[in-house]
């Protein structure tokens, strides 16, 4: 008899840790709560990267960096680039961003150098989800860059550092809403 209350004991135990463990990993990995990409949650409304349409200010080719901003210096910006997992536009349904895989690059700011800020207008939301946005883009300047910034470069690679053509920033807490 006692080997059958251990065994159901452990059994039990193994149960309970297996179903916590699984709860921990989805919520590390933001998968609580959270509606696939494009559906809205607890009133928040998402918006699919593939219902954005670039501004036409901005080159069709890929970018060659897009990290956070760190900090500048003169006309050098530092940026840590961030990952995105492989799939439809580049960002994984089931991957989140790891914000922790990225390297600082340096971008070197020329003359020629030609800088967008973002100031897309969000429409509202049709039952809590928002399609076919145009990402717009407007002239803007090296002093609007802070901790929060999010930066898109085009140039010429050298290493760590690149040497831009078209630098885009975007302050996600500037975003115009609705």
């Amino acid at each position: 008899m006692p080997n059958k209350r251990l065994c159901t004991f452990f059994g039990l135990a193994i149960l309970l840790i297996g179903t916590a463990a699984f709860m921990a990993g989805r919520m590390l990995n933001g998968k609580v709560g959270d509606n696939p990409l494009g559906g809205s949650s607890n009133g928040r409304v998402s918006i699919s990267i593939n219902d954005v349409t670039p501004a036409p200010e901005l080159p069709a080719a890929k970018d060659d960096i897009t990290g956070s901003f760190l900090e500048r210096n003169d006309n050098m910006i530092v940026v840590k680039t961030v990952s995105f997992g492989e799939g439809l536009g580049g960002v994984s349904g089931n991957s989140p961003m790891d914000e922790n895989s990225g390297v600082r690059v340096e971008i070197i700011i020329t003359a020629k150098t030609k800088i967008y800020k973002d100031v897309t207008q969000i429409p509202a939301p049709v039952n809590g989800e928002i399609h076919n946005v145009q990402q717009a883009a407007a002239e803007g300047i090296l002093d609007d860059l802070n901790s929060e910034t999010f930066i898109t470069a085009w140039g010429r690679r050298r290493g760590d550092r690149i040497i831009a053509d078209v630098l885009f920033y975007s302050n996600p807490q500037m975003i115009k809403k609705p």
